[in-house]
């Protein structure tokens, strides 16, 4: 049987606590909920970057009808393009059925030019020298200027470094051709060189003296612990004020002269939360930074109490010797959180800092980036706020009543998401899950009178049609099966990224203003992954998961620039993206809106299924569900004779490769002992505990533990002699042939009587 999948990382609502508190209920005549007719763009094209449209297609109502069957005739031309839109039918208008009295939730906290991959890069760097410059007592308070602009000093890092270092740079005279690299002329600026040296002098070379002195060791470190940035913390609100009042940002008695920038305030890199949060729990809470409290506990009498202490608080171990005891020395880094004998430290410490102090590994990696949980709302406050800020933002612009045409409002999200020194925030409400909010469609059980409520192309009724294979998943997987909810305002964004499981999507725009889109076809995955590491090394460095994370943004111009295919769209009221299997998209809201977006999996999919798989075993990346159980149960549920005809191709893959791994298991164990067991076990005792595959046929365990491994991670298990171990099979050889040969014999029949 399928169980539910494990959360997503961005999963941080619940139920609300207590009785329903009512808001005003969002007049519907307020926001758009039917879109104008179709226009194309002229050609060549005028949209930023030169891109083209992806596709638009116009069901027929009776089309319409069986949704699965009509994306399946338009594939072979829409998946090039990664995306394409969908215009249903006229008359095909699903009333909008959520309570805007009682519906509320909570946002994401978007900084808008810290998602874009090279500008995040940048201003990590900035961050790492300002808390690294801070905690050595001469804190930066100014970025220099140099021709009316800031010296991008990560560009200035990188522009000395590929031509040698300090040194070689000074000697050879090369400062000038630096600035010209950094898009400076000596006749825009005389000072031009000694103005770069003594900003790389200043500012970078310490910093870099320290990574050449400690990045060497913490590399081992990682390489041993397969991680590369410790344990996160969830930073708190109060974060952004405490590291403000340091070193890239300006105090309040020392204003910026002419000749200085004051460089953006320090970030606050937040971890992705994976716990389901009440509201009640969502008030942040503030660290107390006073002295007496940089250390972990106070001073404690006896060894006794120090091991029971360390045994209870990992916090009490020190990172450097891996020992506990002397408590009353125990330094506490305030990026991880993990503590650290001051007699530990090189050099050590003498006394306790009296401002935040990083340890060396988060002065060099810094922390993982995600967003932040913003407020609670309702739909008529978000609204308010969303107009409120799109109407005085493009006033600014010089658009009366901030009504900017959509090109406009493109070009600017672009340029403010790749501005190093111009930050705009915003908030999106993003993955609400309909099963604790509600569907903005009728349904059956809330609407069983409402037509709507069983129409195939209803996104609660999309995954379970009978040509998608989540029919035969028997429990609710939230966001693939069940609906997540889409609440957007101007510029909020949804990053680089495919699918879970490389499946299918289909979004619906109940009502609101455009959504822009941007596509990548699955043949240009490949590329644009590589452009991506290309990009950003920085970031893949401290996050190898990176693409992972739905937390990057990379400008379709850079894209196209190296090769990658980009398209793009434009969705309004009443209208259908579909993305296909392994294609990455992206996009903004250009204000206020409210959408709906679901998963499937027709036949088409599988092939897609069994890559994504291995990439998540490659990875370690939790899956969502078990693939080979997926089609194990089709298998054994479904004997339709369409059914077979795809069915027998992906069955002969799982034998195959499911024959492999147990032959690779008895060739490395000789003496394992092989347990046919013939039922099902919970997920968590078939994932490996190395690489977090689900090994649904079979699994390698050992007496002394209750985890197990994959035939790939055998050595990973424990340390026991191989006669200990065993394997344990859901299905025998015999038996797995046997289910793929009847599911072969089908198909050959149905083939015969055509």
């Amino acid at each position: 049987m399928m169980k539910q999948a494990v959360p997503r990382a961005t999963d941080s609502l619940a139920t609300p606590p207590g009785p329903v508190q009512k808001a005003p209920a969002l007049d519907m005549a307020s926001v758009p909920t039917t879109a104008p007719k179709e226009n194309p763009r002229s050609d060549p094209p005028t949209r930023i970057f030169g891109l083209q449209d992806a596709p638009c297609y116009y069901p027929t109502a009776k089309e319409w009808m069986d949704p699965l069957k009509y994306i399946e005739r338009i594939r072979p031309d829409a998946e090039k393009a990664g995306i394409c839109k969908i215009v249903p039918p006229e008359g095909w208008k699903p009333p909008f059925c959520l309570d805007t009295e009682v519906f509320r939730f909570k946002t994401r906290i978007q900084r808008l030019n810290s998602m874009e991959g090279q500008t995040r890069t940048n201003l990590n760097y900035l961050d790492q020298l300002c808390k690294f410059h801070r905690q050595q007592g001469h804190p930066v308070f100014k970025i220099p200027q140099l021709d009316k602009r800031p010296i991008d000093l990560f560009q200035l890092r990188k522009e000395v470094t590929a031509r040698g270092g300090y040194q070689k740079v000074t000697a050879s005279k090369k400062w000038a051709e630096i600035g010209r690299g950094l898009n400076y002329t000596r006749k825009q600026c005389t000072s031009m060189s000694n103005a770069l040296k003594n900003a790389y002098l200043n500012i970078i070379m310490p910093y870099e003296s320290y990574l050449a002195k400690h990045k060497p060791t913490l590399s081992a470190t990682d390489n041993s612990t397969g991680s590369t940035a410790g344990v996160k913390r969830e930073a708190s609100s109060d974060s952004a004020m405490e590291i403000s009042q340091g070193s890239l940002a300006t105090p309040a008695a020392s204003p910026p002269s002419h000749h200085d920038t004051p460089a953006p305030p320090a970030r606050r890199s937040k971890r992705i939360k994976k716990e389901l949060t009440s509201y009640a729990d969502s008030t942040p809470t503030s660290p107390n930074t006073s002295q007496s409290n940089r250390l972990s506990v106070e001073p404690v009498p006896s060894k006794a109490a120090d091991e029971a202490e360390a045994e209870a608080n990992p916090k009490a171990i020190c990172e450097l010797c891996h020992e506990g005891g002397h408590l009353d020395r125990m330094l506490i880094c305030d990026g991880c959180e993990l503590g650290h004998h001051t007699f530990c430290l090189n050099p050590p410490l003498q006394h306790i800092p009296k401002t935040d102090w990083y340890c060396a590994k988060c002065l060099i990696n810094g922390e993982d980036f995600g967003f932040e949980e913003g407020e609670e709302y309702s739909l008529s406050s978000f609204q308010q706020k969303c107009n409120t800020f799109k109407k005085e933002y493009f006033e600014k612009q010089g658009f009366v009543d901030g009504k900017a045409p959509e090109d406009a409002v493109e070009r600017e999200f672009w340029r403010l998401v790749e501005s190093t020194f111009e930050t705009v925030e915003v908030e999106y409400g993003a993955d609400l899950h309909s099963s604790q909010h509600g569907s903005g469609f009728p349904t059956s059980k809330r609407d069983p009178k409402n037509k709507y409520s069983t129409h195939p192309s209803n996104l609660n009724n999309i995954p379970v049609l009978p040509d998608s294979l989540f029919r035969h998943i028997n429990s609710d997987i939230s966001g693939m099966m069940v609906p997540w909810l889409y609440v957007g305002m101007c510029f909020s964004t949804f990053c680089w990224h495919n699918e879970d499981h490389y499946t299918y999507s289909i979004n619906y725009m109940h009502w609101g203003e455009t959504k822009t889109w941007y596509g990548i076809p699955a043949s240009d995955a490949h590329q644009f992954e590589e452009t991506m590491k290309q990009s950003v090394p920085e970031l893949f460095e401290q996050q190898p998961d990176l693409l992972f994370q739905l937390v990057t943004m990379l400008s379709p111009g850079r894209l196209i620039a190296n090769g990658v295919k980009v398209l793009a769209l434009d969705q309004r009221p009443g209208q259908v993206v579909v993305t296909f299997p392994q294609a990455y998209h992206a996009g903004f809201n250009h204000g206020f809106n409210f959408a709906e977006a679901v998963n499937f999996a027709p036949p088409d999919w599988c092939h897609f299924g069994v890559e994504c798989a291995q990439r998540y075993k490659e990875h370690r990346k939790h899956p969502v569900f078990s693939h080979d159980e997926l089609i194990m149960t089709t298998a054994l549920r479904d004997t339709a004779p369409a059914t077979s005809k795809w069915l027998q191709d992906e069955m002969i893959e799982l034998l195959e490769r499911e024959t492999t791994q147990r032959a690779l298991a008895l060739k490395l164990c000789p003496s394992i002992r092989v347990i046919h067991e013939g039922v099902d076990r919970p997920e968590e005792e078939v994932q490996c505990t190395h690489c977090n595959s689900y090994n649904y046929l079979s699994q390698i365990g050992c007496s002394c533990t209750n985890k197990v491994v994959c035939s790939d991670h055998v050595d990973e298990l424990c340390k026991c002699a191989a006669s200990e171990h065993f394997l344990r099979i859901r299905y025998t050889d015999d038996e797995l042939r046997q289910i793929s040969q009847r599911v072969h014999a089908t198909a050959a029949a149905a083939k015969a009587k055509a």
